[in-house]
C-alpha cells in the first residue's frame, strides 16, 4: 500500500501514491516488487487534486488498485467510472491469494 506522503528527497511534487519515481523506479525496478500495489485511501483530504484526477494520477503512477474507504456513494461512482476493468495481472494475483486462504 502506498502512502500520501511526499518524500522530498525522491519526488518533491507528488505523494508516493502518485509518484512514478517511487512506484515505478523504486518499488518495481529497484526493489523488484511484482505483486499488486494498492493506493492509500483516495478519499483522504491529504491529496491536492479532485477525486477523479487523484484516481487517474494514482493509476498513471503505477497503482494497480485504488482504495476508497469513506462509503460516500457519489464518490464511489466517480472512482468506479475512472478505473480500468480488472486485467489479467490483478485476476492472477488475487486468485493466488484466494487459493492461499482456502
Amino acid at each position: 500500500m502506498t502512502s500520501h506522503i511526499i518524500y522530498s528527497s525522491i519526488d518533491k511534487k507528488y505523494v508516493a501514491t502518485q509518484s512514478k519515481l517511487i512506484i515505478k523506479k523504486i518499488i518495481r525496478e529497484k526493489v523488484k516488487f511484482k505483486n499488486i500495489i494498492i493506493s492509500d485511501d483516495i478519499s483522504m483530504k491529504s491529496l491536492r487534486y479532485g477525486l477523479k484526477e487523484n484516481v487517474l494520477k494514482s493509476l498513471n503512477a503505477g497503482c494497480n488498485l485504488i482504495l476508497h474507504c469513506n462509503a460516500n456513494m457519489k464518490e464511489m461512482k466517480i472512482v468506479a467510472n475512472n478505473v480500468p476493468k480488472l486485467n489479467k495481472f490483478i485476476i492472477k494475483k488475487t486468485s493466488q491469494f484466494y487459493k492461499f486462504l482456502i
